[in-house]
């Protein structure tokens, strides 16, 4: 058998200002500098290394935090710590950006050091979505990043939010059809989620909806904006391949498709989660969230995994079902069991799920009760 893929995703925690639903691992503080923080990633990349011995490296995600605030220089270290890893030249290599920190001249930089995807968090051209949101650009500054930055990176990835405050169906469709006029490849359309017990005094948003203090859309009209910008994405010739992924052909994310795929990914940097395979099951791990003990733990010669789960082999199908079900290309229903099956047959039936020869796929209807579908072809994960 060729050796499986595996993905590494690294993190950078900074942000010029943190959004006020944002419950990433982020930092305003000011930043390490770059150099420092560049080593200390490879150093851990390199720890982690013997646990992805026999895979093959087949992408590289820089995400945030704000990546496009580091400097060059430090992105083309990582850039070549994970060629040391086996990474190929030519392979996809993304970029996270904010459109005030994304230009012709960075995005030079960029290419420069091995980049060749951007991916910029746009979340709206309506100014009042924007502000409701707590972005500091404004529509034109985020077109004119697209712009600039396609013109030397053509592989342009944009992220949109919709059902946030002063959102409609009306906007979330103006949002959609405006990316359709830009040259981006890519669109990752999100529904703004608030969980108010997670990380609650860190996220305003989070809080403020707990304490009954800022109203939201309803379900009924969030699905309404997600369609309507599905609509207008496909129409415009970005197939919807996974339930918040729409891309021209041949565009698709890799380095998305390879967690949607069940397959391992080597996280480094504060905040970052990776997962590798055992012969038993698999390891996940969660880095130190805030940088200084992640920067204290590599410095120090340690791991700097704050927490590790051990998954079995029942979870680990539970969560292939859960994961490709995400996705257009569907679960090979081949593996699943007679219990399973008759499940699906079920599911067939109730218009959520469709029969391509041995690939089960959600339905569009199936893709807004996704968690729920998925959930009836779980197993008992003590196995």
């Amino acid at each position: 058998m060729p050796p499986r893929p595996f993905g590494i995703y690294v993190h950078y925690p900074w942000c010029s200002f943190r959004c006020p639903y944002c419950d990433f691992a982020v930092t305003t503080e000011p930043p390490l500098p770059g150099a420092r923080y560049a080593a200390a990633v490879v150093e851990e990349m390199r720890r982690r290394a013997p646990a992805f011995a026999g895979g093959r490296c087949a992408t590289l995600f820089v995400g945030g935090g704000t990546p496009s605030l580091w400097e060059p220089e430090a992105i083309a270290r990582v850039v070549e710590a994970a060629r040391v890893l086996g990474l190929p030249r030519g392979a996809e290599v993304t970029l996270e950006a904010n459109p005030e920190s994304a230009d012709a001249r960075r995005a030079s930089a960029w290419r420069d050091a091995g980049v060749t995807r951007v991916s910029i968090g746009v979340q709206s051209f309506d100014a009042a979505v924007l502000h409701k949101l707590g972005r500091r650009h404004g529509p034109a500054e985020a077109e004119r990043a697209i712009r600039e930055v396609a013109g030397v990176i053509p592989n342009v990835s944009v992220d949109l939010i919709y059902g946030g405050r002063r959102a409609s169906v009306g906007s979330a469709r103006t949002d959609a059809e405006r990316l359709t006029s830009l040259p981006v490849t890519h669109v990752s359309a999100y529904a703004l989620t608030l969980d108010p017990d997670v990380l609650a005094e860190e996220v305003p948003f989070s809080r403020l909806a707990r304490e009954g203090k800022l109203l939201f859309p309803g379900d009924d009209e969030v699905l309404a904006e997600g369609r309507a910008i599905a609509e207008a994405l496909e129409a415009a010739g970005l197939r919807r391949y996974e339930i918040s992924s729409f891309a021209r052909p041949g565009f698709e994310s890799r380095h998305n498709l390879l967690y949607w795929r069940s397959e391992d990914y080597l996280g480094a940097g504060a905040g970052a989660v990776g997962c590798a395979r055992t012969a038993t099951g698999a390891v996940r791990w969660t880095n130190h969230r805030e940088y200084r003990p992640w920067l204290a733990a590599v410095e120090g010669g340690a791991l700097p995994s704050a927490s590790e789960e051990v998954l079995r082999p029942a979870e680990l199908r539970n969560e292939r079902v859960m994961l490709a079900l995400r996705t257009a290309e569907g679960l090979d229903a081949s593996l699943l069991s007679p219990a399973q099956q008759r499940e699906v047959a079920g599911l067939v039936r109730g218009g959520l799920a469709v029969l391509r020869g041995d690939r089960l796929a959600l339905t569009p209807s199936g893709m807004e009760l996704h968690s729920a579908v998925a959930e009836r072809l779980f197993e008992p994960s003590g196995g």
